[in-house]
């Protein structure tokens, strides 16, 4: 069954993230930003959007893959590249800090955005030259950063594509889940973390692809989950707490894998029997509502109200290939990905790229 939103839609918009201590900052001077393009809308770059983050400011930033990052302030997008100090173009995550300072994951490391400088942050080196690695590079590249988080210690938690987790407090880096999983072709685990959240209680989640589960860390010790303890599948793509404490975790697609909800006492798993739209889950957003929203990256986008899973659809449309879905601070509902970035207002899909 699909959820259907008749209303006109609007077209158009208004005015329009091995201890090293020690720090670990590059040589180069800080780059600056001086001169970025203001757009209404911005066209879609090649491969899409990989994901989206509401800033404590409530303007929103987006992550591509290949294109930037794009910072949206409510009427323009600016676009920041390599040229303006970015280390890759390749974003996958960003998140910011205590002291208002953005952080980015990307295909080449750790970046620091003070608002005005771009700085290259770099995590202690992982040599990749193996002929497994060759073969699945740049999915599995240790160096690279794929998830961000932080705690309520002030603390930036950092997934890698391989390289496990690690903590940093502004000077060292201390590596966490590195052991975990399946060995690889190399007899080496290489963890690969697509994902970090932290709960209502501070406790810190981790997902790992590479059938590590999920860990949680409660600031003195992990604890992990597998199939064993209730999980549909133990390759994890990610973790979202909603607003009564209750974990829900999304997986690959593989095997009998499904949406997992975990209550903190047990584990239970909504399967494509009981109306799942698709099994693979890449991310999950809870409305004002109390609304799933699920976007699988490949199929269409679902909504679960807690009995019946539907697929979203708005004039007659569905929306397909969805990585990221938040919220802003007036409800409104964004998600996007490979096709563009698209705002819900309650009423009207807002398309927001061209």
């Amino acid at each position: 069954m699909k959820l259907k939103f008749t209303h006109i839609a609007v077209l158009t918009l208004l005015s329009t993230f091995v201890s090293c201590k020690g720090q670990t900052k590059n040589e180069k001077e800080p780059l600056t930003v001086q001169e970025v393009s203001e757009v209404a809308k911005i066209p879609v770059p090649e491969n899409g959007f990989s994901n989206g983050y509401l800033d404590k400011d409530g303007t929103l930033w987006f992550c591509s893959n290949g294109g930037g990052v794009y910072h949206y302030d409510g009427k323009t997008f600016k676009h920041f590249t390599e040229k303006d100090g970015l280390n890759s173009n390749q974003v996958f995550s960003i998140i910011s800090d205590y002291k208002n300072n953005l952080w980015l994951g990307t295909q080449n490391g750790l970046v620091k955005y003070d608002r005005k400088y771009f700085e290259h942050i770099t995590l202690p080196y992982q040599d990749t030259t193996s002929v497994w690695l060759d073969k699945v590079y740049p999915t599995i590249n240790p160096n690279a950063v794929h998830s961000l988080a932080t705690d309520d210690n002030d603390n930036l938690w950092i997934g890698t594509a391989g390289g496990g987790a690690y903590k940093y407090d502004g000077k060292s880096f201390e590596p966490y889940l590195t052991e975990i999983g399946r060995k690889q072709e190399d007899s080496l685990y290489h963890n690969w973390i697509p994902f970090i959240r932290k709960d209502n209680n501070g406790n810190m989640w981790f997902a790992s692809m590479t059938y590590g589960g999920v860990n949680r860390f409660d600031g003195k010790k992990f604890t992990r989950f597998l199939i064993n303890d209730g999980l549909s599948d133990n390759q994890v793509r990610t973790i979202y707490c909603d607003k009564s404490g209750q974990i829900w975790i999304g997986f690959n697609g593989n095997r009998n894998s499904g949406l997992t909800r975990y209550d903190g006492k047990s584990f239970k798993t909504y399967s494509k029997e009981d109306g799942l739209c698709n099994k693979r889950i890449r991310t999950i957003h809870e409305d004002k509502n109390g609304i799933l929203w699920l976007g699988s990256g490949i199929g269409n986008l679902c909504v679960f109200d807690g009995h019946k899973f539907s697929e979203f659809e708005y004039n007659g449309n569905t929306f397909s290939e969805i990585l990221f879905i938040l919220g802003d601070l007036k409800d409104n509902i964004w998600f996007g990905g490979k096709n563009g970035i698209w705002k819900f207002n309650g009423k009207s899909v807002i398309e927001m790229t061209k």
